[in-house]
């Protein structure tokens, strides 16, 4: 389990970090932060933020799936909906992790 912060991107050019996917990956939220997966498999991934807790009807909070065809390259918004209260973390939780790598960008 590895906990990423959001990398800055700056005018000047920023190398940003592609990370490998793995089990028990969190994120801390960050305003204007892109989750972008990049998917160098064979076969099409899934990416599941788990979101904590209730809506007002008292139903379990939907849990966003981010699917990435085979070879792909896929960029989504992290919302602070996604945040777990218990940790101020966003949780991720991939169908597959060989050749599954991310970058985590703020704009």
């Amino acid at each position: 389990m590895a906990t990423y912060s959001a990398e800055a991107i700056s005018a000047a050019g920023t190398v940003l970090t592609e990370r490998t996917a793995a089990a028990g990956d969190k994120l801390v939220y960050d305003t204007n932060a892109v989750l972008r997966i990049i998917n160098g498999s064979g076969g099409s991934i899934t990416a599941t933020i788990t979101v904590a807790g209730n809506n007002s009807y008292g139903q379990p909070n939907p849990d966003p799936v981010i699917t990435v065809a085979a070879g792909a390259t896929k960029a989504a918004i992290m919302l602070p909906q996604y945040v777990d209260p218990s940790d101020n973390l966003i949780a991720l939780t991939w169908s597959a992790t060989p050749d599954v790598t991310f970058i985590y960008e703020r704009h």
